[in-house]
């Protein structure tokens, strides 16, 4: 049989065939989640973020910082989790990258700077947070929103209002158990922006 033949028959085998994905890991699972709380309609029509490549890969940091911030301060596993989220975030970032066409060459370097330009944002969230938590206010927090999620300003939205609800997010990261991060079933609505349209 020519290979053509061959790979022709295989074709004909498994045309029809679902083929069960691979399982996911826990870790990918929450990752899901929070990518899917980051393309959340609310985000983008009513607290301002640019609905963009660029707005979305911020909506991301933001929501994949507040996750990773509750995990940070935990338990063993739970920081073994919070590692795993992040190499979760970052091959889908190289798998979207060379479905958009950049090379090789490119991959590398564009994933770099992105994992650089999230950890400066995990770090700005999270010291704004701890002095909000401090009873320093939400300037700080305002601030690091207006940098990040609304590039100086370059994007039209409101970060006074978005802290608000950064903050009401963290505030309910906190008050979920260890459990549902395990085991990746974080409730939608603990990530999920309120829709005041």
């Amino acid at each position: 049989m020519s290979k053509v033949g061959f790979f022709g028959l295989l074709k004909q085998i498994f045309a029809n065939k679902q083929l069960a994905p691979l399982p996911a890991t826990k870790a990918e699972e929450l990752y899901h989640h929070i990518l899917q709380a980051s393309r959340a309609v609310p985000l983008y029509r009513d607290y301002g973020v640019e609905d963009s490549i660029d707005g979305r890969f911020d909506a991301l940091c933001l929501m994949q910082a507040l996750v990773m911030r509750r995990l940070s301060r935990q338990s063993e596993p739970l920081a073994q989790l919070s590692q795993e989220l992040f190499d979760a975030m970052f091959a889908d970032m190289d798998l979207t990258l060379r479905e958009m066409g950049v090379g090789d060459m490119g991959v590398g370097k564009r994933v770099k700077f992105m994992s650089e330009a999230y950890m400066g944002r995990l770090s700005a969230y999270d010291k704004a947070l701890k002095a909000y938590e401090a009873g320093e206010g939400a300037e700080a927090l305002e601030q690091a929103l207006h940098r990040n999620l609304y590039r100086e300003g370059a994007v039209a939205g409101d970060a006074s209002l978005m802290a608000q609800q950064v903050i009401v997010i963290a505030q309910r990261l906190t008050a979920c158990d260890d459990a549902s991060f395990l085991d990746a079933a974080l409730p939608d609505m603990v990530l999920r922006c309120d829709d005041i349209s």
